[in-house]
Parts: C-alpha cells; sequence; structure tokens
C-alpha cells in the first residue's frame, strides 16, 4: 500500500514503559483508511512541510516532480506529541545535458581500476573496471561571481534564516562568504544509461535563465543545455535531543525517526539512521528490549550519539574527525566490528555471520602466527636486507611489527617462513593494515584517555581562536570563540567540536600556551625581585 500520511494515530502510554503517548499506526491522507502498527519509522527526508523555491517562487513539495506532503503530519508532531520542531534548508544543481558540454576542456578524473566490493560476502563487483564511468573536475570563474552578485535581488531562498548545509553550500552561500575565489565544479554522470550531469558544488536557486547564463560562464558549459533546473527547499525537522539512542521519541512509545527529520544530511547518513531506527521499530514490535550502538564500535554510534546528545544548529554531516577512535573505525575490520552483533539483533543472515566467524577466527590465528615470529633485528635484516630496519627499534621484533615498515608486505613475510604464514594468504592486505594501525590505535587510546583525566583543565580567556596557528576547521574555530569554554571538558561537550579538535587544543594549550605563560610568570617575578632588591638598595 504506498500512499502520503496525514497523521499518526496515538493512544495513552503502556504504564510500564516511560513516555507520555503510544503510536498505534498512520492515517493516509486523502483517504479514511488507517493502518494500524506496533511501531512507525518517519523517513520524511525534505517532505516535512516541505518549501520549493526557485528565484522568486516558492511552492510545497520536497522535490520537484513529486506530490507535496502532508502539512498534518509536522501538526501532530507539533501540536499533539509537543516536540520541538526547527527549519532547515537544502538545495540541489541543475541537471545538464551531457551532448551540450565540452568534456575536453575540464580535467579527467578516471575510476578506480580495481573497485572494491562494499559487501564482504563478495570478491568482486557486479560492474566491470572499464564499464565504470569517469568524472570531470572544472572551476568557477569570476563570470560565475558577477552573474551571482547581480542576481541576489531575485533569489528570496538565500535571504532566508533557515540554515543550510555548511559542507556543500550553494554557489550563492559560496560567492558571499568566499569572494573572488574560483569554486571546484566535479561533472559528474548521473548513472551507466543516464544522458544527463550532475554538477557537484553548483547547488543555486536563482531563476532558470539566470541559471543558464552562470553555467555558461564555466568553460566546458559554455554551450550548456539544463534539463531540470536548480532549486532550494526548506523543510522541518525534529530536534533529535528528544530522541533516545534507538532513535525512539523520548515522550512517544513506537515512534521511530531516521534521516533528514532528525537534521542531518546526506545520503549515508540518512541510510545509517534507517538501519537502525528499523532495527529498534522491529524489535519494538516483538517486545524485545531497544538497543543502541557505542561511539567506540561504529559510526552509526557516532552520528547517533552526537545528534540525541548535542542536538543540531544545521544540517549534520558525519566525519571521521568526530569519532574519538578514528583509527579503529575503519571499512576493513566492519565485519569484526558489527557482524557478530548484528546476528544477534536478527538483521545478519546464518551465511554472513558463519563467514564472518570464519574470518575472525583466521585473523586471530594469523596475528598469533606474525606475534610467534620473533628476531633479533641483526637477524631480520640478515633475512629482509631490502628493508631498513631502524637500529632504534627494540632488538627484539615480532612479524608484527616487521609489517608496519613502507616496504614490508605480508607475501615477503609469507615467502620467508611460508609453514607458518601461508595458510592466511587471503587475509594479506588486512593484517598489513591492522600492523599498520595498531600503534596508532593505541596512542589514539592513551591520549583520549589523557584528555578525560584533564577536563577540567583551564583554558586562556584571551585565547584567539580564530587565529590559533593549529589545524582546526572554520566551523570549530568559530564555535569556540562564540562559546569561549572556560575548561576543555565544557569545550568537549559544544556542539561542532569534534574529538580531534579537543586533541589539537589539549596539546596547543598543554604544550604551548602553559610554557609560554609559565615564562612570562617567571620573568616577571624575576622583574618584580630586582625591583624590591633595587629599592632595599637605595638611601632610607
Amino acid at each position: 500500500m504506498e500512499g502520503s500520511v496525514e497523521e499518526l494515530l496515538v493512544s495513552d502510554p503502556n504504564p510500564e514503559q516511560p513516555g507520555q503517548h503510544r503510536v498505534t499506526g498512520i492515517c493516509l491522507a486523502n483517504s479514511s483508511c488507517s493502518i494500524s502498527a506496533f511501531s512507525v519509522v518517519l523517513t520524511t527526508g525534505t517532505f516535512l512541510s516541505g518549501s520549493l523555491f526557485v528565484g522568486q517562487t516558492s511552492s510545497p513539495g520536497g522535490r520537484i516532480g513529486d506530490a507535496p506532503s502532508s502539512a498534518g503530519l509536522s501538526h501532530t508532531l507539533r501540536e499533539r506529541l509537543g516536540l520541538k520542531v526547527g527549519r532547515l534548508r537544502t538545495g540541489t544543481p541543475p541537471r545538464i545535458v551531457k551532448d551540450s558540454v565540452d568534456l575536453s576542456l575540464a580535467k579527467l578524473h578516471p575510476p578506480d581500476s580495481s573497485a572494491t566490493p562494499f559487501s564482504f560476502m563478495n570478491t568482486h563487483t557486479r560492474c566491470k573496471p572499464e564499464e565504470q564511468l569517469p568524472c570531470y573536475l572544472t572551476y568557477t570563474t569570476p563570470g560565475v561571481e558577477r552573474v551571482v552578485r547581480e542576481s541576489l535581488h531575485l533569489n528570496c531562498h538565500i535571504q532566508q534564516d533557515a540554515k543550510g548545509p555548511r559542507y556543500c553550500p550553494s554557489i550563492e552561500s559560496r560567492v558571499l562568504r568566499f569572494p573572488g575565489r574560483s569554486h571546484q565544479v566535479w561533472l559528474e554522470p548521473e548513472g551507466l544509461t543516464s544522458d544527463l550531469l550532475y554538477p557537484q558544488g553548483l547547488s543555486m536557486t536563482m531563476p532558470p535563465n539566470v541559471q543558464l547564463r552562470l553555467i555558461r560562464e564555466i568553460p566546458p558549459l559554455h554551450r550548456a543545455e539544463i534539463h531540470t533546473p536548480g532549486y532550494g527547499v526548506q523543510y522541518d525537522f525534529v530536534c533529535p535531543t528528544q530522541l533516545s539512542p534507538s532513535l525512539q521519541v523520548k515522550s512517544t512509545q513506537g515512534l521511530f525517526l531516521a534521516g533528514q527529520i532528525n537534521g542531518t544530511t546526506g545520503y549515508e547518513e540518512a541510510a545509517a539512521q534507517g538501519l537502525w531506527a528499523g532495527v529498534n521499530a522491529g524489535r519494538w514490535a516483538l517486545s524485545k528490549p531497544l538497543v543502541a550502538l557505542s561511539r567506540t564500535e561504529s559510526y552509526i554510534g557516532v552520528l547517533i550519539d552526537d545528534l540525541v546528545s548535542r542536538g543540531v544548529t544545521e544540517p549534520y554531516r558525519m566525519f571521521t574527525s568526530r569519532a574519538e577512535f578514528r583509527t579503529w573505525l575503519r571499512p576493513d575490520n566492519a565485519d569484526l566490528r558489527l557482524t557478530l552483533k548484528g546476528f544477534e539483533l536478527g538483521c545478519v543472515s546464518s551465511s554472513r555471520h558463519q563467514e564472518a566467524v570464519r574470518v575472525k577466527n583466521s585473523l586471530q590465528d594469523a596475528l598469533a602466527a606474525l606475534q610467534a615470529l620473533s628476531l633479533s633485528t641483526t637477524r631480520w635484516k640478515r633475512k629482509i636486507p631490502d628493508v631498513h630496519v631502524s637500529e632504534a627499534k627494540s632488538s627484539v621484533l615480532t612479524g608484527m611489527d616487521m609489517l608496519q615498515y613502507k616496504d614490508m608486505s605480508f607475501h615477503v613475510l609469507a615467502s620467508i617462513f611460508p609453514e607458518s604464514l601461508l595458510p592466511y594468504m587471503e587475509f594479506s592486505q588486512r593484517l598489513k593494515i591492522e600492523a599498520v594501525y595498531r600503534p596508532h590505535c593505541d596512542a589514539n587510546r592513551r591520549e583520549i584517555e589523557r584528555i578525560q583525566k584533564e577536563e577540567n583543565m583551564s583554558l586562556p580567556e584571551d585565547i584567539d581562536y580564530l587565529s590559533l596557528p593549529v589545524s582546526l576547521s572554520q566551523e570549530v574555530r568559530e564555535v569556540l570563540d562564540k562559546a569561549r569554554p572556560s575548561t576543555l571538558g565544557a569545550a568537549t561537550r559544544l556542539e561542532g567540536i569534534t574529538p580531534a579538535a579537543v586533541v589539537t587544543l589539549f596539546n596547543y594549550v598543554n604544550f604551548t600556551e602553559k610554557p609560554k605563560r609559565t615564562l612570562h610568570g617567571n620573568q616577571q617575578h624575576q622583574q618584580e625581585g630586582r625591583e624590591e632588591e633595587l629599592c632595599a638598595s637605595l638611601p632610607q
């Protein structure tokens, strides 16, 4: 059954569970039909009271070409359930007819020569390497900036107060924030059989005729034709601090939210939330306890914890820097981190589970075999003269230690110790990655533990975050400059402050500011001492 949801069906809560309401189903628009359900997952995207903007015109909707959403759902969330709802915005670029573009004037970027499948169950991708399509890189010109500035009065979307995505802003926002710069534009094929190009970096909401003028200011697009104009969207979202880590609304039993309704942006972010909300909605319907993922075991856990504990003031996007243990959260070990747990939750097949168990046991055996290969540096040099073994290293090194060297591969080790290592050749790449990352994971863990102990460390009141000579994003600098946290712990709890930024800030204050201020204090104390001596030597 398919249809637009008009409202949620809600009743009194189960007194044995927390919450003020209980969802019992949905009611479809333009129909007397209602559907009963133990649990409901809302994934409204940009359709929750969505409005489309092109130039100075606006119309109801969440995506061009699709019917607008019902306003009844927003009303239910606000008025019936009492949820705090905000407003965000996003946009999309015009779609360009591929045959009208002179791709010889753009820089060719070919695809990977050997594609890596997403699934651990597959050894190759369905699409052969030679069947993949390339992308092309070009740049904006001063003419693009001129068209943007000349048409601002015709663009009502850019003048709205709703916050847009910081990390994929419209071309109008880029020009206004970074005047005089040339910006990247990626020309991406929409699909293997599509005749359209997606100009990544040219999201815009000006009138269609002005959009055509703008794109033709870019050399490869000087004769381009627009198939569908770009447009902006404004939509409602539910402040995610009202959710539990299971993505269930705290006040409403059985109601789960996922995707842009929680204030995020991006396909992967939405898919991750949809997966986890679906798992818990199923468990709720089966009267099973709800579950959460830890920040230490998955990026889904990091994303959800950020949302429910900090909330959002702008569309949230997942970055590796948001994770404390990002050296551990890697694609190569995702099966070890999550597949066994997924099987326990009932969302992983038995065949996938059996493969994950086999891989886990084999990797443990392989790591044990590498650790058992313990030789002196002198013997390693004799066996592998082409690899420069550092004299600063311990006098005894294991096979894992040797794999950390750039020029050392598992294949080389297996050729020297075939009886011990040849059975594990299928894991050669994973073992190399594990060896290289292991010391970084250990250092990362020690760093986080130290920061947790130093939560009360004071931050200088006069520190200039905007010009601090360290690697911090502009977003982090702006947040710190506005909030002026008094301690390191206070900084860690600010929205937009990543664990990587906290480490950078800690190191700067601890190793640069503290010694500098200590030196200044000592010099001032010495000066005061000399003045006292001078006064004492003067005749009374």
